[in-house]
């Protein structure tokens, strides 16, 4: 990968946040300070903890932590479908790019770990 090249891991996660933003700003102004603060926080905590593996040699511990920041996201997207928040259709969309995604990120941190072991 040349230097400042975009992960495709980040490049995607990036895509995801463009697109949830826009929904979670449509929730009612009651839970858009609660829940919808809850999930902008947590989606771009993610982006930061990815743009931060893709600099450090030592990126295990990071990506152990993502992965624990896409379980909390997963739960908090479940509350806002069950909460009537985003429908049957966003949320399903939701969970199958946060699949993909956690799939990109599962792989690459077995090639880190790989690469670290003599």
């Amino acid at each position: 990968m040349k230097p400042g090249e975009e992960l495709p891991v980040i490049r995607e996660w990036y895509e995801l946040t463009v697109w949830l933003l826009p929904k979670i700003g449509k929730f009612p102004r009651d839970q858009k300070f609660f829940l919808g603060d809850r999930l902008q926080t947590q989606v771009v905590n993610v982006l930061e903890l990815l743009i931060e593996a893709k600099f450090q040699k030592k990126r295990s511990e990071i990506l152990d932590r993502v992965n624990i920041e896409l379980e909390k996201l997963r739960f908090l997207l479940r509350l806002a479908h069950d909460m009537n928040l985003l429908t049957a259709k966003s949320y399903g969309e939701s969970g199958q790019r946060l699949l993909q995604i956690g799939i990109q990120i599962g792989g690459w941190k077995r090639a880190s770990e790989s690469r670290s072991t003599p």
